[in-house]
């Protein structure tokens, strides 16, 4: 299989993808259950609006017939509840509106390479969340466990899709630097001045 495509989109969302991690600083010590919660809050909020988004593209369903599967919002809303949020608490916690767009097979793509290649450093994060706060699949760290044991399997059938589907190069890429854009911005603007409202 010719990676060229994966290696060019690598290139160009390499610094975003290290600007956002330097900025979560997920694997600190200093990084709190309270901090952890908050994090968690504000991923659903980012997902929740964007999956909707990328399920609203016909496209997308004949290419990755499994993409109601790959959702993360039942793993966050299991998380939350585990942490304490749930029912009307969760439908009031806030959305993101500034999201990249997601209207065809192109842009779905460029999103999912974010969203699904997180799947992979989530397998790093959640050995990290059951070290510091014991948390794993079934009490508050789903989301970033993700698919398990399925986590390579799953992301090398989206790598498949990724490599041979038709797309235009320069909207691909776009796509996938203003998912990781987006993200970062919603997720420090939410984590560091956050409304503790529904704490």
């Amino acid at each position: 299989m010719n990676d060229e495509r994966l290696i060019t989109l690598r290139n160009a969302t390499g610094p975003l993808h290290k600007r956002l991690e330097t900025n979560l600083n997920l694997l600190s010590p200093s990084f709190s259950r309270m901090d952890y919660l908050r994090l968690v809050r504000a991923f659903w909020g980012y997902y929740r609006p964007l999956e909707a988004s990328l399920i609203g593209v016909p496209e997308l369903h004949d290419w990755l017939p499994d993409i109601a599967m790959r959702s993360k919002l039942p793993l966050l809303a299991a998380d939350l509840k585990a942490l304490g949020v749930d029912g009307d608490v969760l439908d009031r916690l806030s959305i993101c509106h500034e999201l990249p767009a997601c209207t065809d097979l192109t842009t779905a793509l460029g999103c999912l390479y974010v969203l699904e290649g997180s799947t992979l450093g989530g397998q790093v994060i959640s050995r990290h969340l059951k070290d510091l706060f014991n948390l794993d699949a079934e009490n508050g760290a789903a989301f970033f466990t993700g698919y398990g044991e399925q986590t390579g399997s799953m992301w090398q059938t989206f790598k498949a899709v990724l490599m041979v589907a038709t797309v235009d190069e320069d909207a691909l890429i776009h796509a996938a630097c203003e998912t990781f854009i987006t993200l970062d911005h919603w997720l420090c603007s939410t984590i560091t001045t956050p409304s503790d409202e529904y704490l």
